[in-house]
């Protein structure tokens, strides 16, 4: 679906097009690091309508993609426990190490899924005294909804559920990919739905630290071309010597200067920052929205000792699925080995460059996890670019 090309936006394309043109680089790497970007970019039709010069690169931006195997290894271990899981679509045909919560499901475990936060609390009243698990997952966006029903499980003193989260913010992946030397990004398209509870300031670091021009941008064709237009008429002034702007914030109808106050208190109080992995990116300081002390008995990571469990290097227990499958599939394990999701999450391939894409992953059997969300790149570019 091409975007319907009105007079004012074909003049915003052909404005694109044209600093496209004179900047003296043979490819322009922008890069979006939300999935909803991702998938709208596909869906209008952007790249069809802009300069082949100007390379629009998928960055981390899915959550699911990026939730690390061990976590994946935990939750299936807790459903051995007779432990009931609550979780939403796209996780549960995520592979850990050893399989996918598919596959635990399949072996009859109790794994349910949820579509949206507010039934998490009735399924475990209703399933009392059994132990149920939440699986928290997603970016600052999500995260005062999960820190409301933490909240909530601990004012009401609901004893059967816990939440095994894996909640990470923006701002300290962007440092790491930026900081690469191997890295060459012109321009980056920052998320508006983080910048809504974070606040746009939030994403100033990228041009004051890098001199990486930065927008955020809403999630319209409109608003998107809109926002390619201001990085690439910023990256030819940095070209031509010229003052740049170096950051806007275009999403302002929604997102403030400071963000949500009343969301970023309730994550003050529900969370605190640590380190996590990142999955095929590896360790991220400060990454992480980890349950905090106050609220440590509905923290499951704590509640089921899974940290020292998981702290061993080899483990046994009746949780593993001893068939190898991947994503609720069997598959052959170099096929697995293959998957180059890391290189899509970071922005140095495009999906159909990964040997796997169409030919044997799929989303009715994907081998990585950006196959899997339909936030994940490849999963957008096997839907809308056929041609790929």
């Amino acid at each position: 679906m091409e975007i319907k090309k009105v007079d004012n936006l074909q003049r915003v394309i052909n404005n694109i097009n044209k600093y496209a043109n004179l900047i003296d680089e043979e490819n322009i790497n922008i890069m979006e690091v939300c999935g909803t970007h991702t998938n709208s970019i596909a869906k209008y039709g952007i790249n069809s309508v802009i300069s082949n010069k100007i390379n629009l690169l998928s960055g981390p931006g899915c959550p699911v993609c990026v939730t690390n195997e061990d976590y994946i290894d935990k939750a299936v271990y807790l459903s051995s426990k007779d432990i009931t899981i609550i979780t939403f679509g796209d996780l549960v045909k995520v592979s850990g190490n050893n399989c996918s919560l598919v596959v635990a499901k399949s072996q009859g475990r109790d794994i349910r899924i949820v579509y949206s936060i507010s039934e998490v609390i009735s399924i475990a009243r209703e399933l009392y005294p059994k132990e149920v698990v939440f699986l928290a997952v997603g970016f600052e966006t999500t995260a005062p909804a999960i820190a409301t029903i933490i909240r909530k499980v601990h004012e009401e003193n609901i004893k059967n559920l816990s939440v095994l989260t894996s909640i990470k913010i923006m701002p300290p992946i962007l440092n790491k990919i930026l900081s690469s030397k191997y890295k060459k990004i012109h321009g980056i398209i920052c998320p508006g739905n983080v910048a809504v509870i974070a606040g746009g300031d939030r994403f100033k670091f990228v041009y004051e630290k890098y001199k990486i021009p930065a927008v955020i941008s809403g999630f319209e064709g409109k608003e998107i071309l809109a926002s390619i237009y201001f990085l690439i008429r910023d990256i030819y002034k940095k070209a031509e010597g010229k003052k740049q702007i170096g950051f806007k914030n275009l999403y302002i109808k929604w997102a403030s200067t400071k963000g949500n106050k009343l969301a970023q208190s309730l994550i003050k109080d529900v969370f605190k920052i640590e380190d996590v992995v990142w999955r095929g990116i590896g360790n991220v300081e400060n990454s992480a929205l980890i349950i905090n002390d106050k609220y440590s008995t509905i923290d499951a990571e704590k509640r089921f000792h899974l940290q020292k469990h998981f702290n061993k290097k080899f483990y046994k227990d009746e949780y593993l699925i001893k068939e190898q499958f991947r994503n609720g599939h069997k598959v052959c394990n170099n096929d697995y080995k293959a998957c180059r999701c890391k290189d899509v999450l970071l922005g140095n391939i495009y999906p159909f460059q990964c040997s796997l894409f169409r030919k044997v992953c799929n989303p009715e059997k994907p081998v990585g996890p950006c196959m899997v969300s339909e936030e994940g790149a490849c999963s957008v570019y096997y839907k809308y670019h056929r041609e790929a």
